[in-house]
């Protein structure tokens, strides 16, 4: 049995990275109008050749990022974080040289602080954090005590540091906030999108198979019809040529019956089309009617376990059909002699879970991914229309719910539908088979 599609998530890194290098240019420029401004203003040596160095190497470092870029080569957080963390080590070297803490221009930690926040996660941000601090601490080592300032200012530039610590430490705190509020924002979103096409699929799955069923209802029954006339007739004739075309009669009828039961299900639409509403029925019931569902020998190899008692506010009939979907994925992909599991219980938030587990193959993960598109299967010809889990899914969903999957190459399958709880009345544990 197969697996939920998981919802499309958006690599921030090869998002981000591009946008990072192109800012690193204005950072170039604060750079230089930190040196202009320590130049013109204050009263400290300037040693040229370290502070080329340190632009130098910001602007070396931006262009190999550009050519990685054009590269086509593979981006990670980890590379958008070195890089941060180079600015922020290039800044602290830069400021040294051009007036320590005394420089205006040390309000650019911050920046890095927040792109780390946007572009990265929250323990790249919390390292950036303290990394800035360090940096800006580091400052007052090599110019307080070193003769052109004052002890007044001397000590309103320490007022200065232990704010720059606090308004970095909010700044992060509510930038990593903000930022996984909108990636949450952005993966409902994703996921908003993703269900609305597939109802469009359905809604469309639906009208074809309607106008399918409406034109193939006429032909299908008047060949039923003289299907069965045919099998009449052939039964009256002698034997040995009775046998074989008997045989031939009934399979042609048992094919038609295939075809009605295709068109059915596909009509049903999770219970959309047939008018069926939510209603209290026994978990018991509809356990029933899922054994019903089955052929003798697979009846006897099912293995029921009811963990709690009750009644579930479903459709009957559509959620009846889902998991016998899932039961017969199940023994498909079973040995003969293999045992299907079906247990019901209740989850997390007293949310309904019908799990149904068998001991198969299992499924690699690109067949995972894809199973629960419409009319994917990986059976042979004839033996599945790859709509069971589609189906099953649209119902737990449009229910509020969702469809889990996990496979496990040689070690088989479990797929549950998961209802809220709601759906679950008067309940009560039990733990015991049926």
């Amino acid at each position: 049995m197969p697996a939920a599609t998981p919802s499309t998530t958006i690599d921030h890194a090869k998002v981000s990275l591009p946008w990072l290098a192109r800012l690193r240019w204005g950072l170039v420029a604060g750079q230089i109008a930190s040196v202009l401004l320590a130049y013109e203003t204050l009263d400290v040596p300037l040693d040229f050749a370290r502070i080329g160095f340190f632009v130098t190497l910001t602007i070396t470092t931006n262009l190999l990022l550009f050519w990685h870029l054009q590269m086509d080569r593979p981006v990670s957080r980890t590379l958008c974080g070195a890089v941060l963390i180079l600015d922020t080590i290039v800044l602290t070297g830069l400021l040294r040289e051009t007036g320590g803490s005394s420089n205006p221009f040390s309000v650019l930690y911050l920046v890095h602080i927040t792109l780390a926040a946007v572009l990265l996660d929250a323990r790249w941000t919390w390292g950036l954090t303290v990394l800035s601090v360090l940096g800006y601490g580091s400052l007052f080592l090599s110019h307080e005590h070193a003769g052109h300032l004052g002890h007044e200012f001397s000590s309103h530039l320490r007022g200065m540091w232990l704010a720059f610590t606090l308004t970095a430490a909010l700044t992060a705190s509510f930038v990593v906030r903000l930022t996984a509020a909108i990636r949450r924002r952005d993966r409902e979103i994703e996921d908003i999108r993703e269900q609305a096409a597939r109802s469009e699929r359905l809604a469309a799955l639906t009208t074809l198979a309607a106008g399918a069923a409406h034109e193939l209802g006429t032909p299908l029954a008047t060949i039923a019809v003289a299907a069965g006339e045919l099998e009449r007739a052939v039964s009256r004739l002698p034997s040995p040529h009775a046998a074989s075309l008997l045989d031939d009669a009934r399979l042609i009828r048992g094919q038609l019956d295939r075809c009605r039961s295709i068109l059915d299900q596909m009509t049903a639409a999770a219970g959309e089309i047939t008018g069926e509403a939510p209603n209290p029925v026994a978990l018991e019931e509809i356990l029933s009617s899922v054994r019903d569902s089955l052929s003798p020998e697979d009846a006897r190899r099912l293995r029921v376990q009811l963990a709690v008692a009750g009644t579930a506010v479903v459709p009957h009939r559509a959620f009846a059909r889902a998991v016998s979907s899932l039961v017969r994925n199940a023994f498909d992909a079973s040995a003969p002699e293999q045992t299907v599991d079906v247990s019901v219980g209740v989850g997390e938030r007293d949310a309904l879970r019908v799990t149904v587990s068998d001991r198969g193959t299992g499924m690699p993960a690109d067949v995972l991914d894809r199973a629960t598109e419409p009319f994917f299967t990986t059976k042979a010809p004839g033996r599945g229309m790859g709509m069971g889990l589609f189906l099953a899914r649209a119902l737990a969903e449009q229910l509020g719910g969702r469809l889990l999957l996990v496979s496990t190459e040689g070690r088989g399958t479990s797929a549950t539908l998961e209802l809220p709880a709601y759906c679950l009345e008067s309940s009560r544990r039990e733990g015991r088979d049926v």
